[in-house]
Order: C-alpha cells, then structure tokens, then sequence
C-alpha cells in the first residue's frame, strides 16, 4: 500500500500542470514579453510555443518552470502548446491587452445588476474575455486560484464585473485589439488585505515618527497577537452579541408581534412595490415588514430548498408561512451587506398559496434590500417583482447604560479583512502574468482612516508591482461615489477626506485617479451606473498608455488668487467649462480666519470659477460633502474633481 501511493506521488509530480490562468479562450499582452509559467519534474526540460515563437527552460529542484516568449503583436487565434514529461495545448489564446480590475464590492457588482445590462448583452465581443478568480482567503502566498477565461457574449456577460467590462469594451472600442480582464475583488474588504505581507515587514529602516511606520507597526502588531481563528473567536463572540442585540434592538429581537407574518392576515392596505431592490426612507431608522405571495404547484415545491433575497442593510428576520426560516444580525460579519440564502426546512412549502415575509431593520445611515429583482429567488422561481411592504416602527436608541457596551466583531487571521490574506490568495497566484496595468474600486471600507489609506494603498501598489516584477505598471483608480443623503450644512467629510487620498495617490507616476462624484445614489452604496465608472476609467489608460487624443479627466484645481470681493478658481483640464444644467456652479464654499465655512454663488469664466466673498474669506472647498449636489463638468461631461485649498486637519486624522 505504501509502495502504491509513493508511486502515485510520484506521478502526480511527474505531470506537466499550467496555471489556471493558462487555460483555452485566454488572453496575453501584446508587445511584451509573455510569462509562462507551471511545474513539471524537477530537471525535466520544457518547450513552450505560440504564435510561431519557442522558448525553453528547465523545471527547478522544486518542479516549478518559467519561461518568457518574445513579444507578440495583437492577433490570434493561436494555439499555446507547453511540451515537458508530458504535452498539453491552450486553444483559442489572444493577444491583445490584459488588465487587472479588483476591489471590493463595486469592483464585484456584475452585469446583471448594472443598468447597462440589455445594452451589454447585445454589443458583446468575444474579443473581450474575462478570467473572474475565486475568492480565497490564504495565509501564504498560493501558487495558483481557480477560475476560466470567458467569452464576452450575451449569454456569459450576466456574472462579469460591469466595471471591468465597461473598461474592456471601451478599449476594445477604441484600440481594435483583444482585451483580456482579469477580475479579483471581494466586497466588504479593505485595502490592507490585498496588500503583500512584506510590505508590513519592511520597519528596520524606517523612521519611528514616520506615518508609514506607524502604520506598518499597526498592521505587524495584528499579525503577531491574533492567534484565534475567526471561527473560535466568533464562537465567543455570538452569545455576546445574541444577549446584547435584545437589548438593544427589542423592536426586532425582542418580543414583537409577527401576526402579519402568516398566510391569513390582510395585507390589501399595505404599499405594492413594483420591482427591487428597496431604499428605505433617507432619514428612517427602523423597521419595513415585506410581504410576498407565492403560489406553487407540488413539482415547484418539491424542486424548492432554498430562498435567496441579496444583501439586507442592516438585520432581518424571514419567515415562510408564518415560520422563521432565517435571521441575519449582529453574530454575522459585514451583516449589513450580507447576501441572505435560508434553507427551508422540508414540509413548510405547501402546493398552492404561500407566503414569504420578511421583518428587515435598518439602524443606522441607509437601509433597505439592496440587490436587483434578478437576486430574489424561492428556489429557481424568480420573486424580485411586487412585493407588498409597510413601513414599521422607527428606532429609537437604547441607552448604553441599559444594555452594556457593545461587543465587537472579532478579527481572526482568516477573514477577508485581516492583512494580505487577499493578497495571498487571489493575488500573489496571479504572478507574473504579464499585464498593461491594473484598475482598482475600492475605499467604502477604509472611509474612516484617509490619512492612513494615502500612505496604505501607495504600499499596496508598491507591492503588487514588486510582485509581478513587471516595473512600475500602470495603477487607476475610482474615487467613492457621492452617497448618503445631501447635507447642506456639511462641510467636512470622511468619504470627501478619502477621495482626496485616492486622488493623492492616483497622481503619483503611472497613476490616475477618475472621479465619480456625479454618478452614486443617496441611498444605496452600490450605484448601478457602472459603465461610466468604467469608461472614465478607460479614458486614463486610452491617455496615458495608449497616446489616444481624448480628455482623460475632468476639471482639476490648478490654482486660487483672492482679490477684493472675488475668489478665482483656475482649472486644467477645463476646455468648454459649464454646468450640466446652465445654472450657477454650486459646492462651493470659502472660509477665512476664524475657520467658519459658508456657501458662496460663483459664475464661470473660460476656464475660471470666480466666487464671491464679503469678509475677506482666502480658502476654498468643492465637493468637499459625502453627497455633494455637484453640476461643474468639462465639454467631455466629467465632472470637476473634488478639492480644498486649506491645511486645517482633516477628522480623519486620528486613523494610524
């Protein structure tokens, strides 16, 4: 028997294995040499060929081969064919560009929960391919992920990142070549998890006053003294939270009437919701009760197991026929954003009339069912559409002093938010494919620590491009959407504090940074208007890395002079400079000595804002709001970027 497995072993080890990434209908870089890479016998010579160009190089001690083609122009279909111990053949491989686009949950939200769906469907390329890696928290670096190259076609875009094939189908537009996506985000995730652990290592030569070590101190110190996994702490963490949320939240966890619940009550009177998702009022905490009717022949419920309904923002409680099938609430990490998937127990489903309800509470900022008609299923059967819902009863805080201190979610080493677990597993495997560059939608999960994100994703890049060994490859990235609902009276924000971090970074070399400011929603985190987020994004790498003639931003700051009764603004990236709906151009607000911001009007003139002033006020915001009601674009229709010219501290200074 030992004999029989360590000849097994051996030939496992024996065989010729390429990455997924090396698999039919993928794509490499044009003009570049091509990385190739697998494993084979330690010593065993390999042969690698494609486009009518070999290459040769030999497996290591430890089996694994790389080798580089000589570059190739954009063209194909070719064959890549890889001879060692044994052969193997990629068909349908393309040259044309490859990109990265990851993130969180921006970068993830697909196709067919975008608003351009129906019109992607039918302008899609097969030139345009997509490799969608599957999500995978690892301590290490892994060597490989798992996932397939795909097609563009209207039957295989619906699960694509619609940010990324916003980007792709712009290139393709624009360049005529094949474009290859490579797609790896995971939402709810910040940027310290997608950041190699070496970053958080290099502190001996650091300055200990510096920010940066200060940081990486921070990070190193979690690495260190969280020993639990996330399962033993969350088992110490739930009965915490379980005791604490009755408390705290009664009209939900507590004793409450779930009459409206069953098959028999009367819902005539309550409100018809014609299609989801479901924001609930901008400035309502508390709770909806939803209502869905259901009718099922015995083969449907016999084919039935399961009831999905996407992310519910913040708890629920979902009952089937009067019986709770599920509840999402505080004992669940990122709950707030959490998809809800509840088994059915067997027997509760009848032949006929059935009805769903669900008792959802928001307790804080926006709430409501996130996720499109699409996402809501009883089983294979489509439920998205009218459902019935009340508005409940509003949240009214409980006093600490009656429930205690609430308990805090732990952080185990294996989570999607602790450092470089993301990068170990969905982006380390990843290298050196060759790539053009990267796009990156990220932020909502660092809003609160902007200062810290400046420094933290200029590492992050650092590490990616030391990891691909490729040099310093291009890096764009999308500012957060204006979201939450407008304030009039707010002039400092965590989310504007970030933009200008992302904004910071993005002007380093090699970077940019677009701004979507004009394109979110009040009252959802998750704005379904991904293809402009994906053009603008495409408008850099058309600039800056292909020599297009097309305006890559929109109005950027360029100066201020302070004279008399006026403020002048001077902009770059300003010809045609207007407002989208001919009025004055508004967000912006001036403030002089005694640090006091107010509104001030302003007219354009060419490429000038000149604003008003009365008490000698030197020093300007723009957009400077989580929603700013912004309406200052370019003649290209991107919008002004957002700007301060003071150095007062930012709120999110205590963030290291």
């Amino acid at each position: 028997m030992i004999a029989v497995s360590i000849i097994a072993l051996s030939y496992t080890q024996s065989q010729l294995r390429l990455p997924a990434l090396f698999t039919d209908h993928m794509v490499v870089q044009r003009g570049k040499p091509i990385n190739i890479w697998g494993w084979d016998s330690p010593g065993q010579k390999i042969t690698v060929t494609l486009g009518g160009k070999s290459v040769s190089a030999s497996a290591d001690s430890k089996g694994k081969f790389s080798a580089s083609l000589p570059k190739l122009n954009a063209g194909g279909p070719y064959t890549l064919e890889v001879k060692g111990s044994s052969s193997t053949k990629v068909k349908d491989v393309l040259v044309g560009e490859v990109w990265i686009c990851s993130g969180q949950s921006n970068m993830e939200w697909i196709v067919a929960n975008s608003h351009f769906r129906e019109e992607t469907m039918k302008q899609s390329d097969p030139a345009v391919r997509m490799f969608t890696v599957t999500k995978k928290i690892a301590q290490t670096p892994q060597q490989d992920v798992q996932g397939t190259w795909v097609a563009s076609s209207a039957n295989t875009v619906d699960p694509f990142s619609a940010v990324g094939l916003a980007f792709a189908n712009k290139l393709r537009a624009e360049l005529k070549v094949p474009i290859g996506m490579i797609h790896s985000s995971w939402g709810g995730t910040p940027a310290e998890a997608w950041t190699p652990r070496f970053i958080f290592s290099e502190l001996d030569t650091l300055p200990s006053n510096s920010l940066r070590r200060t940081m990486l101190d921070s990070y190193q110190s979690r690495l260190s003294t969280n020993d639990l996994s996330f399962e033993e702490a969350l088992a110490k963490f739930r009965p915490l939270a379980s005791a604490y949320q009755v408390k705290a939240y009664p009209q939900i966890f507590g004793k409450v009437d779930l009459g409206w619940t069953s098959v028999d009550f009367d819902d005539s009177s309550w409100s018809d919701n014609p299609s989801m998702p479901f924001a609930f009022d901008a400035d309502f905490d508390g709770a909806y009760h939803f209502r869905k009717e259901v009718t099922l022949t015995q083969a449907q419920v016999d084919a039935t197991s399961n009831l999905s309904l996407g992310a519910i923002d913040d708890f629920d409680r979902t009952f089937i026929n009067g019986t709770q099938i599920g509840q999402t609430d505080m004992t669940v990490a990122n709950y707030w954003g959490a998809s809800r998937t509840y088994n059915i127990p067997k027997g509760l489903l009848k032949a006929g009339r059935n009805v769903i309800a669900v008792l959802a509470h928001d307790n804080s900022g926006p709430g409501g069912l996130s996720n499109s008609s699409e996402v809501f299923r009883l089983g294979p059967l489509a439920i998205g559409e009218h459902w019935k819902f009340r508005k409940g009863e509003r949240y009214l805080p409980v006093p600490e002093s009656q429930t205690g201190p609430q308990p805090t979610m732990p952080e185990g080493r294996d989570t999607p938010s602790f450092p470089s677990t993301l990068f170990n597993g969905m982006i380390a495997p990843l290298a050196p494919y060759t790539i053009q560059g990267a796009i990156w939608y990220q932020g909502e999960s660092n809003a609160d620590r902007a200062v810290q994100y400046t420094t933290l994703l200029s590492e992050m890049i650092r590490g990616w491009r030391k990891s691909f060994g490729q040099g310093d490859f291009s890096f764009y990235t999308a500012q957060l959407a204006n979201y939450m609902a407008p304030n009039p009276n707010q002039f400092d924000s965590a989310w504007a504090e970030l933009r200008s971090a992302q904004d910071i970074v993005g002007q380093a070399p090699h970077g940019g940074t677009t701004t979507i400011i004009d394109i979110g929603e009040a009252n959802d985190i998750h704005p379904r208007n991904k293809r402009d987020v994906g053009e603008r994004l495409a408008r850099i790498a058309l600039k800056k890395n292909y020599g297009k003639s097309v305006e890559w931003q929109g109005p950027r700051f360029k100066s201020i002079a302070a004279k008399g009764d006026k403020i002048t603004i001077i902009f770059d990236h300003a010809k045609g400079l207007k407002t989208t709906d001919g009025q004055p151009p508004r967000c912006f607000a001036i403030a002089g000595a005694d640090n006091q911001w107010k509104w001030t009007t302003g007219t354009i003139q060419g490429n000038m804002v000149v604003l008003k002033r009365s008490q000698g006020e030197n020093m300007v915001r723009y957009a400077w709001q989580d929603n700013p009601l912004v309406n200052l674009i370019n003649s290209d229709g991107l919008p002004a970027m957002p700007f301060r010219t003071d150095s007062l501290p930012l709120i999110t200074r205590n963030n290291r």
